[in-house]
């Protein structure tokens, strides 16, 4: 049987609509790392538009050693779901910890959306 999250802190939801909206009807995913990067306490990690060399279909990647996410169009950009999903790696990577599964960053995003 499958567990429920704990019910959200009335802030933590504040600060999960505000990333979503940066990046979704503000049009502004620079500020919305900024915001992201504050409330964890890491280094903002580079956004780039386009992909590094090797990578072809994916829709956003983020690159340990340069500290950067690459979005692949300026389509996904302003996708919110792409762009926090490569934040969590990043997060995962300056935090000292393992890199993080896909499906961490895929359940991290989904908390952001679920709350709009």
């Amino acid at each position: 049987m499958p567990t429920s999250a704990p019910p959200k802190s009335g802030s933590e939801q504040k600060f999960q609509e505000n990333v979503v909206r940066l990046i979704l009807i503000d049009k502004q995913p620079e500020k919305a790392l900024d915001l992201l990067s504050e409330h964890y306490r890491v280094e903002r990690p580079i956004l780039r538009i386009g992909l590094p060399r090797g990578e072809k279909k994916a829709l956003g990647c983020y690159v340990h050693r340069e500290k950067t996410i690459y979005i692949s169009n300026s389509k996904y950009l302003y996708d919110p779901y792409v762009l926090i999903h490569e934040f969590y790696h990043h997060l995962r990577n300056v935090g000292g910890k393992h890199r993080g599964t896909e499906r961490h960053a895929k359940e991290f995003a989904l908390a952001f959306l679920n709350v709009v």
